[in-house]
């Protein structure tokens, strides 16, 4: 009924669109729609497409006799048709009956004056039907790819340009073999580049005016660019690149407009593309896979690169080679993804191309020399890893940067690190650590220029014939660089995980760092850089050697002042990255650096971090504070000096209790886990950790909150196990019992015993009533995920041990685990153990196998959720049977509510007046319902657990998540309520 009833949504909808003068209020819905049909893998895939299949002709039959549709139809039907249609089946039907004529002539989709969308719409059409030979041998038959290649040529919108220029290139690669029809789109695309006459004479001709009125030549550049980017390196032996040297000179043609255009526009059209037609002939050149290419290969192809560099420099175009260097390796990378190319040189190709690349940032060396004593060694590194050549351009490239007056350093400089980092990916190790020397002795430059004296300096530059970027108080003057600066070597860390063993420069970083952050009047974003840079020196360049050392050492010396400076920022950006900061050094002092304690307390950063969790008026900066804390919790040294005399973990619940901002509650249920799990604490303070526990887990309104507070009952669960002698997930032979102060043997009937001591322990304090709440927490899947993890945990300890099972009648020993008798049972109600059940439990079963939580958790609460008072238990017997008072009438309402995400009361009764309850009746009302959750016994949690697959529930749940905000039939009823209520808001829906 229901895979009936959604055809007969979806053919409603299809029905609407053949309606005289329909039109949808949002195009939104079309296209989620479309996705819908793209991604369909449900068991009504067939019947859906064979529904689009009898509705296409039909569309089509009517529009040629009426109006033809509005333009969100009519591009929603293009791209329907290529979706169904990529099948070669459906394409064979449909040609059969003439749809693909019918659907050209009907939109008139060969002219020219297309719309935006409707071209978009025909071009991704054609990219789908040329996947299998039928639509490609209809294109080909038909002459629609010409329509492609003049879209490609208009450049009517970016986005239609790209689909484009993706079909011609495709097209090419699927038919490679057929050598005429290659040769037919070949010369129709690059057509207006045949019919310009240029060559290195004819400047005029592409001077800035003419280019202005010649846009079609630059189109058409660009369309060869991306055909012969994609199909020379897509195969060693693909034909394409060959046909087209063949058909057109190409090379020579490049190489004439490369020099003719270099004052102009069309430079950036021509770039690449020169230096694929390098990479065309140095491919061409290589015979033998296996073997170096000849030396004739090798220099034609060194002096190309050269020849294009120097001509660039000859207009000072400092940052096209910068740019040309980039597109090098990136060509040079994918060519050697296909074949090992080796040009017969001692050097690495890739040092040449980074060495070029970086010469607008190691112009800035020239203010003074580096005070790093290293500074000589990377010199002399970059000398030995270059050509002679090389190392010629890269000096002409510093004498036009000294020389020239005009050059936007700075702007040069910081676009070099963004290219940079653009090829992050292309770089091997060692170019990436050449890479990162560079920056290092920029920033360097940058700390030593602002710390000299101002005045000398001026006095000496005015002899000095050239610019210095570098000069006077660069910090405050040149922040563009700086930043990027950051950034990159930021990156660079990140990237390659650098060590200081095989970079040495990587020890300076935290000094010039700091040194950044220590000036005056450095911008907050710089600063906000400057620290996350920070943080990964002390993350990875601390060197080991160090790590008894470092209260001596001169540059940790510095950086407490500047920390305990930079924290008291007034911008909050600032201040949430020093606290960041300052947690990564809490948490590699516990083990790694231990003197870091003493840094940690010299400077009373746990204190300030605990002034500012408690009273900063922004709440990114309290949750940071709060996490530096629980990361310094588990230190013994920092507690006992500092954190012990703070009052926790009465902060922390307060915090939980009262606190408006989620991310703060978040942090505070972390602190006090970790409060926890590494300090000692009374019994009373651990029921109300417990209880606020509770609260966070079930009822919070952010859900990160109490996926937060399930770690707390993880870790609850795993202390009781360990209490009861569980070690490392599994029980020993033996272990000692606290309780009768000996070694007591653990066999399965004992170890059953124990760990049902543990699970009514649990039960008493909320955990197990926490768990089947969370798991069918309605509010957010990862609480649900969660707490599966755990329930599943729990479940494989209980099939291991066979927990459920009837013990053996046997006398137990005086040694052996005695089970909690918090919870008491009725005398006429026979233990589960025993294998006998009342009415009451049988339908309690019943319930359990229902597949509806609600009905579940209150038949739990009717029928066995009986929590009462410690003097009215009785001492259970050997087979382990309860007792228990009447149950409250109400009792089945409160779990009932807790599990409901719709009980808009109970959740303002708890967070009234932000957490903080004032009615005595609201307040007795939510410890009334948490205070029921602790009546969840151990044998109804049993029967919960293993009768209930947890994976099957939890991937059924994410699946639903996953498609019901915009599912085929969600998006087909927001279609149908359009039509029906045209004063509806399309935002509405979502």
């Amino acid at each position: 009924m229901t895979s009936f009833y959604k055809v007969e949504k979806l053919e409603e909808a299809l029905q609407l669109f053949l309606l005289p003068n329909y039109n949808i209020v949002s195009t939104t819905y079309l296209d989620l729609l479309l996705t819908q049909i793209a991604d369909d893998k449900t068991e009504l895939r067939q019947n859906h497409r064979q529904l689009f299949q009898a509705w296409v002709p039909k569309a089509l039959d009517t529009w040629s006799s009426n109006q033809i549709p509005c333009q969100a139809v009519t591009s929603f039907t293009i791209k329907l048709v290529g979706l169904i249609a990529q099948e070669d089946l459906a394409f064979v039907q449909w040609e059969g009956k003439d749809v693909f004529n019918k659907l050209c002539a009907i939109f008139c989709l060969r002219e020219k004056d297309l719309p935006a969308s409707v071209k978009m719409a025909y071009t991704s059409m054609l990219c789908h039907i040329i996947k299998h030979p039928a639509g490609r041998q209809w294109i080909k038959e038909s002459g629609i790819w010409r329509d492609v290649i003049s879209f490609a040529h208009i450049n009517h919108t970016l986005y239609v340009t790209r689909e484009s220029q993706k079909f011609i290139w495709t097209l090419l690669l699927y038919e490679s073999g057929d050598t005429k029809f290659c040769t037919d789109i070949i010369l129709a695309a690059v057509a207006p580049l045949t019919q310009t006459s240029c060559n290195a004479q004819s400047h005029l001709a592409l001077e800035e005016n003419y280019m202005n009125e010649n846009a079609l030549l630059c189109t058409t550049l660009d369309l060869v660019t991306c055909i012969l980017e994609n199909t020379l390196f897509e195969s060693f032996n693909n034909p394409i690149p060959a046909l087209i040297e063949e058909l057109i000179g190409l090379e020579a043609r490049v190489k004439a407009i490369f020099e003719a255009c270099i004052s102009t526009r069309v430079l950036q059209h021509i770039l690449e593309l020169r230096l694929l037609t390098i990479f065309t002939r140095l491919k061409d050149g290589i015979k033998d896979p296996l073997q170096p290419v000849s030396k004739e290969t090798s220099e034609d192809f060194r002096r190309n690169l050269c020849h294009g560099i120097l001509l660039l420099l000859s207009k000072e175009y400092i940052l096209d080679i910068v740019k040309s260097k980039k597109y090098t390796m990136i060509y040079w990378k994918r060519l050697n993804s296909l074949c090992n190319v080796n040009l017969g040189l001692p050097y690495k190709f890739e040092h040449q191309i980074i060495c070029l690349m970086l010469m607008p940032l190691s112009s800035t060396f020239g203010a003074q020399n580096s005070k790093l004593d290293f500074f000589d060694t990377y010199v002399n590194k970059m000398f030995e890893v270059t050509c002679l050549n090389v190392q010629r351009i890269s000096f002409n490239i510093r004498e036009v940067i000294l020389k020239s007056k005009h050059l936007p350093m700075e702007q040069i400089a910081k676009s070099t690190v963004q290219l940079l980092l653009e090829i992050i990916d292309y770089l091997d190790r060692d170019v990436a650590i050449i890479v990162f020397q560079t920056m290092c002795y920029v920033l360097e430059n940058y700390t030593m220029e602002s710390r000299s004296d101002k005045n000398a300096k001026s006095r000496e530059r005015v002899h000095k014939p050239y610019q210095i970027l570098l000069e006077g108080n660069p910090i405050i003057e040149k922040p563009i660089l700086l930043s990027a600066l950051l950034g990159g070597l930021t990156a660079l860390i990140e990237k390659f995980k650098l060590k200081w063993q095989e970079c040495v420069e990587t020890i300076c970083i935290l000094s010039l760092a700091n040194g950044i952050l220590d000036y005056s009047g450095v911008e907050a974003t710089i600063c906000v850089k400057a620290l996350r840079l920070f943080k990964l020196c002390i993350q990875n360049f601390m060197p080991p050697n160090l790590a008894l050392l470092v209260d001596s050492d001169f540059h940790m010396n510095e950086i407490g002042p500047t920390l305990f400076k930079a924290i008291h920022n007034p911008n909050w950006e600032v201040v949430d990255s020093v606290l960041e900061v300052l947690n990564t050094i809490s948490a590699i002092s516990e083990i790694k650096y231990p003197a870091f304690q003493n840094f940690l307390i010299k400077h009373e950063f746990l204190k300030i971090a605990f002034s500012i969790a408690m009273s900063d008026g922004e709440s990114y900066v309290r949750a940071s504070a709060l996490t530096l804390i629980a990361t310094s919790v588990r230190i013994d040294k920092l507690w006992n000096n500092v954190l012990s005399k703070l009052d926790f973990p009465d902060k922390a619940i307060n915090l939980i209790n009262c606190e408006s901002e989620g991310i703060v509650r978040r942090e505070s249920v972390a602190l006090l886990t970790e409060l926890f799990i590494h300090r000692q604490w009374q019994k009373s303070t651990l029921d109300v950790m417990s209880k606020t526990m509770t609260v966070a887990a079930v009822s919070d309104l952010h859900w990160e909150v109490k996926v937060n507070a399930l770690k707390y009952w993880r870790h609850l669960i795993s202390s009781h196990l360990s209490d009861q002698g569980m070690l490392d997930g599994s029980f020993p032979k033996v272990t000692f019992s606290t309780e009768h102060k000996k070694i007591v043997q653990l066999d399965g009937t004992e170890i059953k015993r124990r760990i049902n001591k543990a699970l009514d322990d649990l039960g008493k304090q909320n955990c197990l009533g926490v768990l089947l709440v969370t798991l069918k927490d309605e509010s957010d899947f990862a609480v649900c995920k969660a707490s599966a993890n755990i329930l599943n945990k729990l479940k494989e300890l209980i099939i291991r041990y066979k927990v459920n099972e009837p013990f053996p009648k046997v006398i137990l020993p005086k040694d052996s685990a005695v089970i909690d008798t918090m919870y008491v049972r009725p005398p006429n109600v026979v233990s589960a153990d025993s294998g006998e059940t009342s009415a009451n439990s049988s339908n309690l079963i019943e319930d359990i196998a229902s597949t509806d939580c609600t009905n579940l958790l209150s038949s739990i609460c009717e029928n066995s959720m009986k929590f009462v008072s410690e003097k009215d238990s009785a001492i259970i017997d050997t087979n382990f049977s309860t007792t228990s008072e009447e149950i409250s009438p109400n009792s089945s309402k409160v779990i009932e509510d807790i599990v409901s995400n719709n009980d808009t009361n109970l959740l303002s009764a708890i967070y009234e007046n932000s957490m903080k309850m004032t009615d005595s009746d609201d307040i007795k009302k939510v410890q009334e319902r948490l205070k029921n959750l602790s009546g969840v016994r151990r044998q109804d949690f049993l029967k919960v657990v293993l009768e209930m697959d947890i994976n099957a529930y939890i991937e059924e749940r994410n699946k639903w998540l996953t498609t019901y905000t915009n599912s085929f039939e969600s998006v087909l009823d927001d279609i149908l309520m359009l039509y029906q209520r045209e004063d509806v808001n399309p935002m509405d829906c979502y």
